[in-house]
């Protein structure tokens, strides 16, 4: 955090050396909103750099997008012979403008650029730089953030999104570059994309889902919204490839930056949902899917007796996972060499599911990128062999053509599932109860708390330490078993400001800031013999952390 005087140099800076209109917007920001806008620079978090778009060295704008790309290329330049990276960009506000300056920043660089020409989803872009052979790749989007913000991801040659150690060299360079350089485009560095790259694309996970489906079926009515953002094209494609007849939310599926229908992108609140709801009651539907604007989210609702019920990003991975275990076993695809992955704050329910099949399941920090690492080394390595991974929040991976979540292919396996469950006399609960009869129940929630500015990043550094020299000793009769600091190194995981609580019966609270937002997030885990019991712990669990948070108000 910078010091008052060097917040208003910086600020001097840039009425200095941006454009008139810029100038004009600068000059009528107020003290509070200048400090805010230049206290720091953006930083890399679990999900790149993210932030709400406006001017200065805290905000998404054309020259903290210079500077990061400066950075970002002249790394790739230096761990590459002949460097290239792919570019992509979702429906946000201003996205197309910053993917363009990406382009024309390394094309000066001389490094070979493949730009898409429309928005695309995140998983495509992953799948992207693995076909094209790239050095690297960004995309800009701010995945399921409200409308203000926006974000630039940066990914290796592998198709994951940068993990620290290549996170930090990169953040180095970028710290080396200045706001304001020119760079001069060289169009002869810069290409489109082919239209092959996304059939190949839709070919690839075709083959993935492929041996799954059991031989014919009649054809399935699913409802679906990308939410005004990129998903309309490819989800309805595969969903039809596979025998469904898809029912669009009309209203959600043009592409739209300000997101009018919504108050909030985001598939994992039911909000999302109303207009979808509004389509299943009117054409009988059960169920309605949805992604985020950039595709690489799922939300799922079902009706049941009448309400409808939104699934957890746990609940659906838990489905998934069993279901891909079972189908795969059944045809005598499953080996001891598969496994599975899952973040340290998803449900630990999955290692009961896995024990039953005899598969391993890894654990990684929060965020896909570690999954994605976690894939490419069994890859290179030799050792096992991916099957699935997931994330709490919403974040799937069924096969191996790309390194970061996808909400493409997932909507084919929830739909597969659905169908095949229905010509059963089931539906999705019905499955997702059939478990918790064999495993035990399990329940999650999450608790976030927003603390913007300088004086929230105090706040929020603050309740960490709170929650490291007050936690809760017991929750009932369980007993904390030990706290674990995962800044001090935690296995073979990278450090971490993270701080679990572990009870005993592997009931957990897992309190971390957020890499995207300007809030600190408590995950709450809790299982136990039936919902009432479980339900208890969650509520005292819901008490400490009311506790924490009142005492640092």
């Amino acid at each position: 955090m910078r010091k008052k005087e060097e917040t208003k140099k910086l600020y001097d800076l840039w009425l200095q050396k941006t454009s008139e209109k810029e100038r004009e917007i600068l000059n009528k920001m107020s003290s509070e909103e200048i400090e805010d806008s230049f206290y720091k620079d953006l930083e890399f978090g679990t999900g790149g750099m993210r932030g709400k778009m406006g001017y200065g060295t805290n905000r998404m704008n054309v020259h903290t997008i210079t500077r990061a790309t400066a950075g970002f290329g002249k790394w790739i330049k230096e761990n590459y012979d002949d460097p290239s990276v792919s570019i992509a960009f979702d429906t946000r506000n201003n996205s197309f403008d910053f993917a363009v300056t990406c382009a024309k920043v390394l094309s000066a660089l001389d490094v070979k650029v493949f730009l898409f020409s429309e928005p695309t989803a995140t998983p495509i872009l992953s799948y992207a730089v693995r076909n094209l052979k790239c050095s690297g790749g960004i995309i800009i989007t701010a995945s399921h953030n409200p409308p203000i913000y926006n974000g630039y991801k940066v990914y290796t040659s592998d198709g994951t999104q940068a993990v620290p150690r290549y996170a930090e060299e990169i953040i180095e360079r970028i710290e080396n570059e200045k706001f304001f350089d020119e760079y001069k485009e060289k169009e002869e560095n810069i290409s489109l994309v082919f239209n092959s790259v996304i059939e190949n694309y839709m070919k690839d996970i075709y083959s993935e889902i492929e041996p799954i489906i059991d031989g014919k079926f009649e054809k399935e009515r699913i409802v679906y919204s990308p939410l005004h953002g990129v998903g309309f094209k490819p989800v309805n494609k595969i969903l039809k490839k596979i025998g469904f007849e898809v029912y669009n939310v009309l209203e959600q599926i043009i592409p739209d930056g300000n997101f009018p229908s919504v108050s909030y992108p985001n598939p994992e609140d039911k909000k999302a949902f109303d207009f979808g709801i509004k389509y299943s009651e009117m054409n009988d539907i059960p169920i309605v899917l949805a992604t985020d604007p950039d595709s690489d989210r799922l939300g799922v609702t079902i009706r049941k007796n009448g309400e409808y019920i939104h699934l957890s990003g746990n609940q659906t991975g838990v489905i998934m996972a069993n279901y891909l275990l079972e189908k795969f076993k059944k045809k005598d695809l499953l080996t001891n060499s598969h496994f599975i992955v899952k973040t340290i704050v998803s449900t630990p329910m999955i290692y009961k599911v896995a024990e039953k099949y005899n598969v391993k399941v890894y654990d990684t920090l929060t965020g896909f990128k570690y999954i994605g690492e976690r894939i490419e080394k069994s890859e290179t390595e030799g050792t096992g062999e991916y099957l699935f991974g997931f994330e709490e929040s919403i974040g799937y991976l069924f096969g191996k053509h790309a390194r970061d979540k996808d909400a493409i292919i997932s909507s084919a396996l929830l739909g597969i599932i659905y169908r095949d469950l229905k010509t059963k006399g089931k539906d999705l609960l019905d499955y997702l109860n059939d478990l918790y009869n064999e495993f035990g129940f399990y329940k999650e929630d999450l608790m976030n708390f927003v603390f913007e500015g300088i004086e929230g990043s105090r706040k929020i550094q603050s309740i960490m330490q709170m929650v490291k020299n007050n936690p809760l000793k017991n929750i009932f009769e369980m007993k904390l078993v030990k706290l674990i600091d995962y800044n001090a190194g935690i296995d073979d995981l990278p450090k971490s400001n993270v701080i679990e609580l572990l009870f005993e019966n592997d009931n957990k609270i897992i309190v971390r800031p957020s890499g995207t937002e300007p809030k600190i997030k408590f995950y709450l885990l809790a299982n136990g013999e039936n919902e009432d019991r479980v339900t208890g712990v969650l509520e005292r669990m819901k008490i400490y952390v009311k506790e924490i948070i009142e005492n640092e108000e």
